[in-house]
């Protein structure tokens, strides 16, 4: 784990400097959004595919992208799932973006989830890592290197309210449910990086973070194995809860590689609220 955990940190280093810091290399003339995005993801999943085959505890690695898993070492343990970058379209705007990474012992599923990770790059350059012997760490990057702070625990509540999918397009179930946070002083941080929000959430030590099912997503928008398990591990490690509309995120089985999900995460206090209203 300690090399995964290593490769990890060069991927978050070279994505800081090579795309956040020193982005020029991506802007050409007359290059579309479209095609620069494309070009940002291109270099960030081949940052990451060169640090992880150096890693011999890596069976074999697959991301959200593509979605074509790449055999590395039939000896390995390790599979890992990983988002190269969430949300590219908010590059331009100088956003806090990130990098998701599953760890997965010799299978893909909730059960065999050994640790996960996020990297926040941009004006907040930190990483989080979870497992269940160390909790949830977050690793500040200063002076050329990560150093390790305090543990991240969620209190049983908290102020943030942050919630996705197109406001027209919320049922009147779900906008009362937001609209009974908000009522109790609830406030709106939602930036659709979904490193970010979680981010968010962790460091103010509460709150709530929604994705529901919408008729533009009628299954929900999150991928399960590259989103919805690795930040639902993170959360639990740190005390909270993620659910979907039919239970706990990390309770499904038979997940298919391209399966979506709504999700709810947060703390605990307000994850009951939204079963009680998932239930009603």
């Amino acid at each position: 784990m300690i090399a995964v955990f290593n490769a990890i940190t060069n991927i978050a280093e070279d994505i800081e400097k090579n795309v956040f810091v020193d982005c020029d290399r991506f802007i050409s003339r007359g290059l579309s959004d479209k095609d620069m995005n494309e070009k940002v993801r291109s270099y960030c999943s081949s940052v990451i595919q060169r640090e992880f085959r150096r890693v011999r505890s890596i069976n074999s690695f697959i991301g959200k992208q593509h979605k074509n898993e790449k055999i590395h070492n039939k000896n390995g343990k390790y599979k890992i799932s990983y988002v190269a970058v969430d949300n590219i379209d908010l590059l331009d705007v100088n956003f806090s973006l990130g990098s998701i990474f599953g760890i997965y012992e010799n299978q893909m599923d909730a059960f065999h989830l050994k640790a996960a990770v996020y990297v926040t790059y941009g004006p907040t350059f930190q990483l989080v890592f979870a497992s269940k012997s160390e909790g949830v760490i977050y690793f500040a990057f200063e002076d050329g290197e990560f150093i390790e702070r305090d543990p991240l625990t969620l209190e049983n509540e908290g102020k943030i309210n942050s919630t996705g999918g197109l406001a027209s397009e919320w049922s009147d179930e779900h906008r009362a449910l937001l609209d009974g946070f908000f009522n109790k002083g609830y406030r709106l941080r939602f930036s659709d990086s979904l490193s970010l929000d979680t981010h968010q959430i962790l460091f103010k030590r509460g709150g709530i973070y929604s994705s529901p099912e919408t008729p533009s997503f009628p299954n929900g928008k999150l991928d399960v194995l590259f989103e919805a398990f690795p930040i639902s591990y993170i959360i639990e490690q740190a005390g909270g809860r993620a659910i979907s509309n039919k239970g706990r995120i990390l309770d499904m089985t038979n997940v298919e590689i391209d399966q979506k999900t709504p999700i709810y995460f947060g703390s605990k206090n307000e994850i009951q609220i939204v079963e009680d209203y998932l239930n009603n």
